[in-house]
């Protein structure tokens, strides 16, 4: 009986870890993704001077998004043997692809042709997260 308190004991430890590391992961994985979507709107952002009151709900959600993926993916993942050394970089792994399509839904401004005016690059942009 000693034996199998013990390994709850260490499982429990073990489950914090990757919470926490999910944590980080969308945290870090919303803010970096946030920072290229703006980088590559930046022109379309800056022509309008009113703050967007719905924009950090729309981060939110995007970070709830991605913090539940996380959690499922370490939960299903560390009940396979030996996942202390492959759950931390399979879920890194799994963030950088969020990120990865976050950015790539999220586009970048079509290339202006000729004689086209400059707000045009701005027709296209999407609406979240930027109304929500």
């Amino acid at each position: 009986m000693g034996s199998v308190e013990g390994r709850r004991a260490r499982g429990c430890g073990w489950v914090s870890v990757w919470v926490l590391a999910a944590l980080v992961l969308a945290t870090a994985g919303v803010v970096c993704g946030n920072a290229w979507v703006d980088e590559a709107w930046h022109w379309c952002l800056t022509q309008d001077h009113e703050p967007d009151p719905t924009l950090a709900a729309a981060t939110r959600s995007a970070w709830v998004v991605m913090f539940a993926v996380l959690l499922v993916c370490g939960a299903v993942l560390s009940r396979l043997p030996r996942s202390r050394w492959y759950l931390l970089p399979v879920m890194f792994v799994v963030a950088v692809v969020l990120v990865w399509l976050y950015v790539t839904g999220m586009g970048s401004p079509a290339p202006l042709r000729p004689g086209d005016p400059e707000e045009a690059a701005c027709w296209t942009m999407p609406t979240f997260p930027f109304l929500g």
